[in-house]
């Protein structure tokens, strides 16, 4: 169809050349960029996931992790709601209390709440939002999912949160993550 000549032709054109020149070095330069853009939204998801495990592994997590993971806290529903530690005066545990800094027998539930219960229902956002994916909540949060849900005195918490006007739902994120990572959990294994 076209000889030799007219791609000789073509080809010296300096319009010709540059604008093929300028067409190969933009596509190439997108390309670039496409791969600089995916892997910084890489690192984005991957500081973000870094910055909420830091504010969730906090100090005081640590104190009402233990107490929740040795189930040692119970419910009070009292006039003002409490979690009572029922053995905090007993001879074996007061070491380990005193070496968490726990010194009072009782957690007041606004602690609880803002400390574990509240950051958790916020991974529980994220995860509807698609900030971070089932396996990353599953990697780094599951254990303390799994301890919450096992509580008895937190159950008995979000039990009667839900009987107030307008809180049915209180705490429906964290219920979707326990059922999600036990059906994760059960793939696994």
């Amino acid at each position: 169809m076209f000889s030799c000549l007219f791609w000789e032709k073509t080809w010296s054109d300096p319009a010709v050349f540059w604008a093929a020149a300028t067409t190969v070095i933009t596509a190439l330069l997108a390309w670039v960029a496409w791969k600089q853009l995916g892997s910084l939204a890489d690192s984005s998801t991957s500081d973000f996931l870094f910055r909420l495990k830091s504010d969730f592994f906090t100090e005081q997590a640590r104190k009402l992790v233990f107490l929740i993971e040795r189930d040692l806290l119970k419910f009070e529903d009292a006039g003002i709601p409490y979690f009572s530690i029922p053995d905090f005066s007993k001879p074996e545990l007061k070491p380990r209390l005193q070496e968490l800094g726990i010194n009072e027998p009782t957690i007041s539930t606004y602690f609880l709440d803002d400390i574990i219960l509240g950051p958790l229902e916020d991974v529980a956002f994220y995860l509807s939002e698609k900030r971070i994916t089932q396996n990353q909540v599953y990697e780094v949060f599951s254990y303390y999912i799994g301890i919450c849900a096992e509580n008895s005195a937190i159950q008995d918490y979000k039990r009667t949160c839900r009987r107030r006007p307008g809180d049915s739902d209180i705490y429906a994120g964290l219920d979707h993550l326990e059922r999600l990572m036990r059906q994760i959990s059960a793939a696994r294994n």
